[in-house]
């Protein structure tokens, strides 16, 4: 092979992983600054319920700023309807997450709140943590106390 084969091999392989560089890291800025996002929808059963009974949902605030929730525990009552209510006091986009009660609200930029609303339908205590980046890790994690 002569030296422009050569030449034009090495700038080939060059382009593949650079494309590759550059995909991969696209994705995991995506990841990191898109999280996964879900609304919890009341269960026909509790809508029906507060049809019924008029219930209102007991409304919890809680502020988010680096790294760390204001308050960072809370305790609620199993069957209880909660509205809660976030407001991201820092500079970096925050949200409010507990998996086993299938609870999140949006991820938001500083200043701005979110609601998300939800019946606690099991006992325990389960971690509140904020899913963006690497917030779990440096600490932005709390305790919601469902009896």
């Amino acid at each position: 092979m002569g030296r422009n084969t050569w030449v034009a091999v090495f700038v080939g392989v060059l382009i593949v992983v650079g494309a590759v560089w550059l995909s991969t890291s696209q994705r995991q800025k995506q990841q990191t600054t898109q999280p996964a996002q879900t609304q919890v929808a009341p269960t026909e059963s509790s809508a029906t319920q507060e049809a019924e009974t008029g219930e209102q949902a007991k409304e919890i605030s809680v502020e988010g700023s680096e790294f760390k929730f204001t308050p960072n525990t809370l305790s609620v009552k199993k069957g209880e309807k909660i509205k809660l209510a976030f407001k991201n006091a820092g500079s970096f986009p925050h949200n409010v997450t507990v998996n086993e009660l299938n609870v999140s609200t949006n991820t938001i930029g500083g200043g701005e709140t979110d609601s998300v609303e939800f019946t606690a339908d099991k006992t325990g205590t389960f971690e509140m943590y904020c899913s963006v980046g690497n917030h779990r890790q440096r600490g932005m994690v709390g305790k919601v106390s469902v009896e």
